[in-house]
């Protein structure tokens, strides 16, 4: 394996994206607080567009750029990795400012400064990329680079809300249809394509290697999915047949990638190699790929869209599915995975903790749209959801602790 002979602090870098992870947690549990007994002075709007933004740009992003240098930093010996070093604290300057402007006063000027800076981020990070990977096939940097395009890609719907963000009620449905473009071109573009990448690194690193054509076909059964898979997530809007015709058949494409990676990490022996707590992250993050694929295609069923789009419980369900048990939970296996961290009790609790506070706050999330579906009143909901987000919160401050990890000087 090369080795580049620039360094830069991992450890103290990783410490940061955890540390944001339980930063998310904690305004998580915020507003699941102020739905009770509420909060004097904060506005339950602003803090959800804060929590939202700083889970973004401050965990995941930030965790995904940091993965990628030590990538880079491992295998091409000519990169400049400083410049992802200032990638990097571009992006917390950003992630932070949004933070703070937008608990303080949700979407406005200051605010917006700070949106801009994290977003010029990720448009560098597509350039470094493509200029530092240019001429290298390995198959996980397809990966890679097609989710930071999806990252850039995704912008087109901020413009969109910042647009019609001032004409919200006049362009009420272009509103919805662009915070639907972001958040799809995020979740399942610049996220979902990127721990793609990111996991076949392990698996090639544990000696474990895919075939260029197989992962060429679930590429692009996968990028078509994304790409035009936008149209399952405005559904709710009107449509000629023949365009609902042809988002059903996306559905199938990317529902057949989808299975095609998964039979074939079945087939490997990397399970194997794994400890009990690096299986149960695998197993859960597993079945929420899988589980996100086959909702996006029953929503193609006229019932059961209408349904989904219109239920906020399972909405908020959906996009906690994707990103809390999904991502970050894999994004958790990767950090064990790379850091050979040993077990400990400390260690195991936290992870069981945060695996069972997450499954809670799902199982609640979509009870409850089960239930308005027959309009049977779920009053303890909300204790509940709190009760999830305060043992999340917990875990995620047990795993910091659990973690010991050393600020060294090399990746």
């Amino acid at each position: 394996m090369l080795k580049n002979s620039q360094t830069i602090p991992f450890n103290f870098w990783l410490k940061i994206c955890i540390f944001n992870f339980f930063m998310v947690s904690v305004v998580g549990v915020m507003m699941r607080y102020n739905m009770i007994f509420s909060l004097p002075g904060l506005d339950h709007k602003f803090m959800q567009e804060s929590h939202s933004h700083f889970a973004f740009y401050g965990w995941v992003s930030a965790a995904i750029f940091l993965f990628v240098t030590k990538y880079l930093s491992e295998n091409f010996t000519n990169v400049n990795l400083s410049k992802y070093q200032y990638l990097m604290i571009s992006n917390q300057i950003g992630s932070y400012g949004m933070l703070v402007t937008f608990l303080y006063k949700g979407y406005y000027w200051f605010s917006i400064v700070f949106a801009s800076i994290a977003l010029f981020t990720g448009f560098v990070y597509f350039v470094f990329l493509l200029k530092d990977t240019k001429g290298k096939n390995f198959p996980e940097i397809i990966w890679i680079k097609t989710g930071a395009f999806f990252a850039i890609f995704s912008s087109i719907g901020i413009f969109g809300l910042s647009y019609f963000s001032t004409k919200k009620e006049e362009f009420e449905v272009l509103f919805r249809a662009s915070t639907y473009f972001y958040l799809h071109y995020q979740y399942n573009g610049f996220f979902l394509f990127s721990c793609v990448g990111l996991f076949l690194i392990s698996l090639k690193e544990s000696g474990i290697h895919i075939s260029e054509k197989l992962n060429k076909n679930i590429f692009y059964l996968l990028f078509l999915g994304c790409f035009f898979g936008y149209g399952l997530s405005i559904l709710w809007i009107e449509m000629s047949p023949l365009f609902y015709g042809f988002f059903s058949l996306i559905s199938v494409i990317q529902l057949t990638g989808a299975f095609l990676l998964l039979f074939w990490i079945q087939k490997s022996n990397i399970f194997k190699r794994q400890n009990i707590i690096q299986k149960l992250l695998l197993s859960v993050f597993g079945f929420a790929f899988i589980l996100k694929f086959t909702l996006q295609s029953l929503s193609v069923i006229p019932g059961l869209g209408i349904f989904a789009f219109s239920n906020i419980n399972i909405v908020i369900a959906y996009l906690h599915l994707v990103l809390l048990m999904g991502i970050s939970l894999f994004l958790v296996w990767k950090i064990l995975q790379d850091r050979m961290i040993k077990l400990n009790f400390v260690l195991k609790f936290s992870v069981l903790s945060m695996v069972f506070g997450i499954i809670v706050n799902e199982f609640i999330l979509a009870l409850s749209g089960v239930f308005s579906i027959f309009y049977i009143p779920f009053l303890s909901a909300k204790y509940w959801l709190l009760f999830a987000s305060v043992v999340i919160m917990i875990s995620i401050l047990t795993f910091i602790q659990s973690l010991k990890l050393r600020v060294c000087l090399k990746l």
